[in-house]
């Protein structure tokens, strides 16, 4: 273990939260006011194309909310897509996208270099190779590109339309986690700070690692920082034929049923329109299983985008 180690429990409710997050929405729900809606009626003709400079009401408050939100606040923000309802669908993944763009460095998915990724079922598994975003299973609350040497900052996505049944949005706190470990198995704690393999899930280059060696805790700048995803550090160890010892199992297991504690978890049913960002670095998020339409033209989809922060 390199680094040092968060110790101490951090009572800040801007950092440690759960389900007592529901009953203050004002901490993570935000409307784009009537200016800045003003401001997009007018440039709608355009929006796919527009720089994003060239909007400066809505870069401002998203700015603020940045500083608010992401980086002084509970971690996440969640656009109410109400505010939106007169745009169509294409004109909202323009908006979605350009306020990407104001919070940072749109980065590479995968393989196929695509910077917007659709979140869809394509009849995947995790259990045979598949990407979280790929299948339709819940649970395996984790961040995003947990594989990645260097993850993204903000996540983002857009809801285009929901599941038939299920598929409730779920995000967690790292902090919130971290205090539990510490005040319930400190004795297990050190083991988080260690580095673990990540499978890459076959995105690699010819002479590079299939997999990265990275911790599930750090703590730097006084900040804590969480990489995670249960499947791809199984799958990780086993391609590196290195097994798991008892110790790091048993780390593990109790992250994953800790995980499934709901007095942690914040549940929202995302709409159709509704935009969100979060952490990548302090918020975990997931979903329940859920069950998809039949029409391809009403299966649940959304889209999400890697930013780097502007300022990082």
């Amino acid at each position: 273990m390199t680094g040092k180690i968060l110790d101490e429990i951090l009572t800040d409710d801007n950092l440690s939260w759960g389900r007592n997050l529901e009953n203050n929405k004002q901490k993570f729900l935000v409307e784009l006011n009537s200016e800045i809606i003003e401001e997009l009626i007018k440039s709608r003709n355009e929006l796919d194309k527009i720089d994003e400079n060239e909007l400066p009401i809505l870069k401002n408050n998203i700015l603020k909310i940045r500083k608010e939100k992401l980086l002084d606040g509970v971690g996440l923000f969640i656009i109410d897509g109400v505010c939106l309802k007169n745009f169509s669908i294409n004109e909202k993944k323009s908006i979605f996208i350009l306020i990407s763009k104001i919070l940072g460095e749109l980065l590479i998915q995968n393989i196929k270099q695509e910077k917007i990724v659709v979140i869809k079922n394509l009849g995947k598994s995790m259990k045979t190779g598949g990407r979280y975003h790929e299948t339709k299973e819940g649970g395996s609350h984790h961040t995003d590109s947990p594989q990645l040497k260097n993850v993204p900052d903000w996540l983002g996505l857009f809801c285009v339309h929901n599941a038939k049944k299920g598929g409730t949005n779920l995000f967690l706190s790292a902090y919130a986690i971290h205090n539990i470990i510490f005040k319930e198995r400190k004795d297990l704690l050190n083991l988080l700070y260690e580095k673990f393999h990540f499978d890459k899930r076959g995105e690699f280059k010819d002479g590079e690692s299939p997999t990265v060696f990275e911790p599930i805790f750090e703590y730097k700048e006084g900040r804590l920082r969480f990489r995670y995803l249960r499947n791809y550090i199984d799958a990780g160890h086993d391609i590196q034929n290195q097994p798991l010892s008892k110790s790091q199992k048993e780390v593990l297991d109790f992250l994953d049923n800790l995980m499934h504690d709901e007095n942690i978890i914040l549940r929202y049913d995302l709409k159709p329109g509704d935009i969100v960002f979060s952490d990548n670095h302090r918020i975990l998020h997931g979903r329940t299983t859920f069950e998809d339409y039949d029409d391809e033209k009403l299966k649940r989809l959304m889209l999400g985008t890697w930013v780097k922060d502007r300022m990082s």
